[in-house]
């Protein structure tokens, strides 16, 4: 069970990336990796009031990476893919932050994994790792570490709930802590410190407080670094705080947080060297309300700004990189694979 004092520290297995510049393949015929190709999940079946929150497939032919997982129609789907895709054997789960737009399909994910005997490993903040630290951002002496350990786990359920499954599935479980690596992927964010102010908020305040304008439960979601085709170099940051994403030009696609939320894109635009050089991915998050995301006002300005438009789970499933697949035209779901934006603007 993960209670107060089951978390254990765990090691990290570190990846040494291949050193030659490949080309355009689906595979390096030197170091024998396939490359990494991502799935960003839509809505189904042109249903777009349902809050289907995020689910973004990373994967080669013998690996998946499942980078959140907010609903069970995208359990579903997951469940699917693995079916047509028998090659792969080895799956790692990441829980970017513990919103349910981001966790509530995961336990039925894991559930089918388990059950069809996948080796899996689930990434996600083990916020008891950090208590000691959390309890030092506290002014308040009579705070105790017991008592912090209680209210970290109260504040964060449904992560809570999502690692005693894993645990008990007997999946192995690691810290979502920096520079962690994994099937080509690695964690980048966010640091102790900012990961350590979201927790210290949330216990104090409650999940209604607010950072740089983002929720708590949002503002240090797990960033994900991977590398598409041998390429270009993506960031999936879930729904955090620009101000803790860094470095970003040296990404080729940046996932935009919070589903596309405008003043969240202006914030990166501004920051970025060269913001029209950039791909952008949106999940969209469609139907969950103008608090929770949503792009229409993001579609709107990057198409005043003239900017190149988003990859947007909008308007389907999103696939990069694009020359990976067809010209299009091929549809699951009822909706339409791998639009952007720009065919609606004409």
């Amino acid at each position: 069970m993960y209670t107060v004092s089951s978390v254990s520290s765990r090691g990290l297995g570190v990846l040494i990336p291949c050193k030659i510049k490949h080309k355009r393949r689906t595979s390096c015929s030197s170091c024998g990796k396939d490359f990494m190709k991502l799935q960003a999940l839509s809505h189904y079946n042109h249903d777009t009031d349902t809050r289907y929150g995020d689910c973004i497939l990373l994967h080669d032919a013998t690996t998946l990476v499942v980078y959140d997982c907010g609903h069970k129609m995208h359990a579903k789907t997951v469940e699917q893919f693995l079916l047509k895709n028998s090659s792969i054997t080895t799956i790692y789960l990441v829980v970017s932050h513990n919103d349910s737009d981001h966790t509530d399909g995961m336990i039925e994910l894991m559930e089918y994994l388990y059950e069809n005997e996948y080796d899996v490993t689930l990434y996600s903040s083990l916020y008891l790792k950090s208590a000691r630290t959390v309890l030092k951002q506290f002014d308040d002496s009579r705070r105790t570490l017991s008592a912090t350990k209680e209210h970290i786990l109260e504040t964060f359920d449904n992560i809570k709930e999502i690692v005693e499954k894993a645990e008990a599935l007997g999946f192995s479980v690691k810290n979502a802590e920096v520079n962690a690596s994994f099937a080509g992927c690695v964690i980048v964010g966010p640091t102790e410190d900012e990961f350590s102010e979201v927790v210290a908020k949330a216990i104090e305040d409650g999940e209604v407080s607010h950072i740089e304008g983002e929720t708590v439960m949002n503002a240090a979601s797990v960033q994900l670094k991977c590398t598409l085709d041998g390429q270009q170099t993506v960031i999936l940051c879930g729904d955090a705080s620009p101000s803790y994403l860094h470095n970003l030009d040296i990404y080729q696609v940046i996932q935009l947080p919070h589903h596309g939320k405008l003043d969240n894109a202006e914030e990166i635009f501004n920051n970025l060297k060269s913001p029209y050089s950039k791909q952008f991915l949106v999940s969209d998050n469609t139907g969950s309300g103008e608090t929770s995301g949503g792009s229409d006002a993001l579609i709107e300005y990057m198409k005043k700004e003239k900017m190149t438009p988003a990859h947007n789970t909008r308007y389907g499933v999103v696939h990069l990189p694009k020359s990976s697949f067809g010209s299009g035209g091929s549809t699951t779901q009822g909706v339409k694979l791998g639009e952007m934006d720009c065919k609606r603007w004409r």
